[in-house]
């Protein structure tokens, strides 16, 4: 058997054995590869060249394939090779360099905010404000998806409402993650990463090519191991060793069969799994310093940041995913149909230490459990034409249960009254979510170089939960359900002032739908809408030297649902108004052909309008007469900063290129700074992020084929300890607030071979 047919041989072995897939949205390159090119090579050109230019890259931001200058929409895209040669190994790693996104941790998923618009909540029932989207597919329960990044053709980060094309919860935006897809081209690679510091081991790896003799059978093949000993170390004997770890697996596989040219289908199949120890809760002290700890906290250590070293009794998370797609595709004419199936279940089991010192104090238990459905159908017509349109539908359900426990030692209730050795649980049995949409854009060009466009979609949504809480009215079970419906759209035109220079203006409208919060016997909240005012310029200047994006905004909220810690139960409140505006830059400017340097800044206002509401870690401090149902006063919270919303963002980086006799050596460097974050609505000094910076360094080395690749790099060069989130509890808890920190210094390298 000769070369590629072992190969084909194997690959089929792969596929079959361990079938499991992820498809794209689109191809990173969509022109031929060049005759005698090994594919492997092409696709990293590719890549290539599209991680040096912001708007030459092929992105599917508008549902078609189009390049980043010609989208009307303020989006940002990472390459697969620029997310390889950054060390970019999730999306907390594109925060940085990304303008106006912000992800801070909470007990059982990943807070994402783009433009300070996002999800704080912790029980179940609230959907985010900002859309993951993975091979074209909506993920309710994206635990794993962004954890790790395995195989990918591109990431898209879209800023603003994507209400009209990407539907309900993208109020924020939306992030698509677009893998590889196979090819009938023969190719394979690896990439292995060590660290220090702490320890770090990753080894990923893919094979792709044909699995018949003609070609029209394909299939790709990727699978992921990452260990890191964790940043932060644990004092506690009897608890985990450390904390703030990683330990998971990822593998997918995928088929693609293109009987001729007017027909494809893929089919998709893919796995993760994380066994960590979680993230660390160092405990802050309390909102108020009149307010004191429990007796049981008092005179315990606390630990120490600066060291990442913690007291924690208890500490795990065990996520598991699943995820099945098939696409098909037919050219219908000129025209395209897209149809997507899709099922993705998950299991998450997190168990947070609830005080952050050596009293075994209180706990939190998160457990979840999630099975979705996601089906599609889109037509796109002839985009050659003067008058394109796109029509879609979809469907989703999802099939959630949720169980939290909280054991609390020591429960001052107030008035002189604490309870001792309680435990709190509650949750959801199920809760059911169903949504509805149908959706169409059209586009005319009146010249080649000005065209308007516009979009509506209708959207239906259903919750129904049964839901307990042992503390509120003893464990029974309580059904509800609510429905709401939306019509969402957006407006606007798009100008070519040159071959080298667009501009957009657009207005635009968002639904994110109402929901319960688990465990709480709440009744429902309200759907959050906005409306969004949005002008951009995106272009090439001094021969194609400096690239620059620039974007401006306005957005008003209404009914904007804000999370918070209520007695014992997390739950979600709508409040009245509130106000975003901003402005965002994106620019590369190569100095000489072997120096570039890259500059993202942005600049966001995001406050709250009108809201009046009471703080349950602080239930004595309130504004008299400012009463609110059953609560006696409030705060008003008129003019206080949205969560996860820095004023100021900016990253700077530079990059020069030195030639061997073998390939290419680039020096790298980018520092990443922020102004102050809240985590809470009442903007308290300990439940926020001062202004910090990070610097990330790199020396990375390309072979002229480009098969060969390597990196030393070090990232977090300072050792910076940054708050990534912190939860403040209510009074019967202890009123405690609880920082979780980004990751520090991590030293390594990493080497690469590609065919």
């Amino acid at each position: 058997m000769h070369k590629e047919g072992k190969l084909r041989h194997r690959l089929t072995i792969a596929i079959c054995g361990t079938f499991v897939s992820h498809t794209a949205l689109a191809q990173t390159d969509m022109s031929p590869q060049p005759a005698g090119e090994p594919a492997s090579r092409a696709e990293r050109a590719a890549q290539d060249a599209s991680s040096q230019s912001l708007g030459e890259i092929i992105v599917t931001a508008s549902r078609r394939s189009d390049t980043v200058r010609k989208t009307p929409i303020a989006v940002s895209a990472y390459a697969g090779q620029k997310l390889e040669a950054a060390q970019t190994k999730s999306l907390s790693d594109l925060v940085g360099p990304s303008p106006n996104i912000q992800i801070g941790n909470s007990y059982n998923s990943s807070n994402i905010t783009i433009r300070g618009i996002g999800n704080q909540q912790i029980n179940a029932g609230q959907d985010s404000g900002v859309a993951i989207h993975s091979d074209g597919v909506y993920i309710g329960q994206p635990s794993l998806t962004l954890a790790t990044f395995l195989d990918l053709a591109r990431v898209e980060i879209l800023r603003g409402p994507q209400g009209t094309l990407f539907g309900r919860n993208a109020t924020g935006g939306v992030i698509n993650v677009v893998p590889n897809e196979p090819t009938a081209e023969t190719h394979y690679g690896f990439d292995l990463t060590a660290g220090v510091d702490p320890a770090l081991f990753q080894l990923s790896g893919f094979l792709n090519g044909a699995l018949n003799e003609s070609g029209t059978l394909s299939g790709r093949v990727a699978a992921q191991q990452t260990y890191n000993r964790g940043f932060t170390r644990n004092l506690l004997p009897n608890g985990p060793n450390r904390l703030d770890d990683a330990k998971n697996q990822s593998i997918r596989g995928q088929v693609k069969w293109e009987p001729s040219d007017s027909f494809n289908a893929r089919v998709m199949l893919e796995y993760a799994n994380d066994d960590s120890n979680g993230p660390a809760s160092f405990l802050e002290g309390t909102p108020d310093p009149t307010i004191p700890l429990p007796s049981i906290l008092i005179g315990q250590s606390r630990g120490d940041v600066g060291k990442r070293e913690v007291f924690a009794n208890i500490n795990y998370r065990k996520v598991h995913a699943f995820n099945a797609n098939l696409t098909l595709n037919w050219a219908i004419g000129a025209g395209n149909l897209k149809a997507l199936l899709s099922y993705a279940d998950s299991k998450l089991l997190n168990v947070s230490d609830g005080d952050g010192t050596a009293a075994e104090d209180t706990y939190a238990s998160f457990k979840n459990t999630a099975r979705q459905t996601y089906n599609e159908l889109i037509y796109t017509s002839d985009n050659a034409k003067p008058f394109t349109y796109l029509l879609g539908v979809n469907y989703f359900r999802e099939h959630l249960e949720q169980a939290i426990e909280v054991p609390i030692a020591e429960a001052p209730l107030g008035g002189g009254i604490t309870l001792y050795d309680v435990t709190v649980f509650g949750g959801a049995v199920p809760l059911i979510t169903t949504s509805y949409a149908a959706f169409g854009r059209a586009q005319y060009a009146f010249t080649p170089d000005f065209k308007l466009f516009a979009g509506l979609r209708y959207t239906k949504d259903k919750k129904s939960i049964t839901q307990y809480n042992n503390f509120i009215n003893g464990g029974a079970l309580q059904s509800s359900s609510s429905k709401w419906d939306r019509l969402t759209y957006e407006v606007g035109a798009s100008y070519a002032f040159s071959q080298t220079l667009d501009g957009y203006l657009k207005y635009s409208t968002g639904f994110k739908g109402g929901g319960y919060s688990a465990g709480t016997l709440a009744p429902s909240f309200r759907p959050e809408t906005n409306a969004n005012y949005e002008a951009g310029l995106k272009g090439n200047f001094f021969d194609r030297a400096l690239q620059a994006n620039l974007a401006a905004f306005y957005m008003k909220y209404d009914d904007l649902q804000v999370n918070q810690i209520v007695g014992v139960s997390s739950s979600v409140t709508n409040a009245a108004k509130a106000t975003v505006y901003g402005v965002e830059l994106e620019t590369s400017l190569r100095l000489a052909d072997a120096f570039r340097v890259e500059w993202s800044a942005a600049y966001l206002n995001a406050s709250f309008d009108q809201f009046q509401t009471a703080d349950s870690s602080r239930p004595n401090t309130c504004d008299p007469g400012t009463g609110v149902g059953s609560v006696p006063c409030s705060i008003d919270l008129s003019g206080n900063t949205l969560p996860q919303s820095p004023k100021y963002t900016s990253s700077l980086g530079g990059y020069y290129d030195i030639p061997t006799s073998t390939g290419k050596v680039t020096l790298g460097a980018r520092y990443d700074w922020k102004s102050r974050v809240y985590f809470t609505e009442f903007n308290l000094p300990i439940s926020s992020q001062k202004s910090v910076g990070k610097l990330n360094l790199f020396l990375n080395y390309e072979s002229d084929n480009g098969r060969l690749t390597g990196s030393l790099f070090v990232k977090n060069v300072t050792n910076e300890q940054v708050k990534g989130n912190v939860i403040v509890v209510s009074s019967i808890i202890g009123s405690l607030a609880l920082g979780q920190y980004q990751p520090g210094r991590q030293v390594g390298m990493s080497v690469g071979y590609h065919f």
